[in-house]
């Protein structure tokens, strides 16, 4: 059975006189336990409103959304609690509460009406915190700890509720990139091996390409699913974010700011001096070829890693230069000429 599946789901906004707003409909979707799945698409698609619908925030427009093969309409507040658990990007504000006593607060669907903790419970809340490796500090107060600790921690507050479903919407915003890594690994082994299904919304392409197991990608009006690679190859990627400005490279997987094309630049060497000088004309708006010739420049690699050498011919001038950063600034001066 699939922790959830939509049934011709639609998703929008309705309000009182006014006409329904839909954002996305006849979604077919289903998410297995386990699974890892992360939801992309461009601004303003409806990435927070599929969220929502899913959560029970939003009523859908029509069709039906199932959990653990309920229902979610027919749930009470406190039986979706347990079957379900949400991390929102918003830093909530927690006082002097330290990390222990907001993990356990996901603990509350689970106990009496006074709130009190079984022995369970709370072996439930070590268990939360030490998989999230936040045991060294756990009892301090939230409000002293970095964004990746606290994060870390809501994570372990959301696996407390023991839900089957998992729902985050951008848990990586506030990180920086080595603390977005560390928790998109966290999140792909948790669902591993708690067995959990997870699905969170990105704007981090590169990382939910590496960890996903499956992406839900939206686009006008439509969530295509498949694997990243799949997603890769039948060209879902180059169509969603054709006007956002973004390149997607198929070969390398990677994404690019779109820039000025200035022309056609040959490189010739190997290694990894090949491929950051590469990488670098391409960022400046040139297109390049290693294994051809340019009507305009080429450059010549040589020297080693420790200290390179690049051989700039242009407009029949010969010039070396000892850094990409030199490089390039001698390609800028011939394009302020008009050479290239």
């Amino acid at each position: 059975m699939s922790v959830l599946q939509t049934q011709h789901l639609a998703i929008g906004f309705r309000e009182v006189r006014a006409p329904e707003l839909v954002v996305a409909k006849d979604l077919n979707l289903s998410v297995a336990r386990g699974e890892l799945i992360c939801l992309l698409g461009p601004n303003g698609v409806g990435k927070s409103t599929l969220l929502r619908t899913f959560a029970g925030i939003q009523k859908p427009l029509a069709g039906r959304l199932l959990l653990s093969g309920k229902d979610i309409t027919q749930l009470a507040p406190r039986q979706l609690a347990q079957r379900l658990s949400m991390v929102l990007t918003e830093r909530p504000n927690l006082g002097l509460l330290n990390g222990y006593a907001l993990v356990a607060l996901g603990r509350q669907p689970h106990t009496d009406w006074l709130g009190r903790l079984t022995r369970y419970d709370e072996a439930i809340i070590r268990w939360a915190v030490d998989v999230v490796d936040a045991a060294d500090f756990a009892e301090r107060p939230v409000m002293t700890l970095s964004d990746g600790q606290r994060q870390k921690l809501l994570i372990a507050r959301a696996l407390a509720q023991e839900p089957d479903l998992i729902l985050m919407d951008e848990p990586t915003a506030f990180l920086d990139l080595p603390r977005r890594a560390e928790i998109m690994g966290l999140l792909r082994q948790l669902a591993a091996e708690t067995g959990r299904a997870i699905i969170l919304s990105t704007h981090d392409l590169d990382l939910a390409l590496r960890s996903a197991d499956k992406l839900w990608l939206m686009s006008n009006g439509q969530v295509h699913v498949g694997t990243p690679e799949d997603l890769v190859l039948n060209g879902a990627f180059e169509t969603a974010f054709a006007g956002e400005g973004i390149i997607f490279d198929r070969a390398s997987g990677t994404f690019s700011v779109r820039t000025p094309d200035r022309g056609v630049i040959a490189v010739h060497g190997q290694g990894d001096l090949q491929t950051w000088t590469r990488r670098a004309l391409q960022r400046v708006g040139y297109t390049v070829t290693t294994n051809g010739t340019s009507p305009k420049a080429s450059i010549e690699l040589a020297g080693d890693a420790f200290r390179p050498i690049w051989h700039l011919c242009c407009d029949g001038k010969l010039t070396q230069h000892n850094s990409i950063g030199d490089l390039l600034t001698a390609l800028a001066a011939h394009a302020k000429q008009g050479v290239l």
